[in-house]
Order: structure tokens, then C-alpha cells, then sequence
């Protein structure tokens, strides 16, 4: 094997593991907002879940799921203490809305 094949083979699997972890936390975003929609509160490791989806994409500049970025966007419009800082762990997340 050449030394110069591996970083391809190494790209290449990243590449697909990042694209898993963008579809599974789009699922799970989903849940997360039918579940809102039912009036049943988010549990605590789905959201935690979450926050490191989007931790992981944003370090690897892979855009945010629509789902994930509706959940994202609701933390970030959530006035209460509690996720309050959760929002200000988003911000590198949000996009301006000016």
C-alpha cells in the first residue's frame, strides 16, 4: 500500500462517519421536536446528545441538519436559567439574526 493512499482511505472514512453522525442526530432532533409538538418535555440525554452532534459537525465544518438546527434554534430562544446557558454553548452554532 502507498503512503500516499492512506490519508484518502482516512478522509474517506471520516467523511462517512461524519455524514452517520448528521443523520443520526437528525433523527433524534426529530423525536426530540414530535415529542415538543406533543407538549412532553426533551429528556436530558437526548439534548445532551445533541449539543455533541453539533459540538462534532461544527469542528469538522459540516453544516447542521435542519432538524438540528430548529432544536438549536429553540435553546437558543429559551429564556429560562437552564438553557439559558445552553443557548450560550450554541452561539458558535447560530447564525446572526440580525
Amino acid at each position: 500500500m502507498k503512503a500516499g493512499a492512506q490519508p484518502s482511505v482516512g478522509k474517506s472514512h471520516q467523511t462517512e462517519r461524519l455524514s452517520e453522525v448528521a443523520r443520526l442526530s437528525a433523527l433524534l432532533a426529530d423525536q426530540v421536536l414530535v415529542a415538543q409538538a406533543a407538549g412532553h418535555p426533551a429528556p436530558k440525554p437526548h439534548i445532551n446528545a445533541l449539543i455533541d452532534a453539533a459540538i462534532i459537525l461544527d469542528k469538522y465544518e459540516v453544516d447542521l441538519p435542519a432538524p438540528l438546527g430548529h432544536v438549536i434554534d429553540q435553546i437558543g430562544d429559551a429564556e429560562d436559567e437552564g438553557a439559558g446557558r445552553l443557548a450560550w454553548l450554541f452561539r458558535p452554532f447560530q447564525g446572526s439574526k440580525e
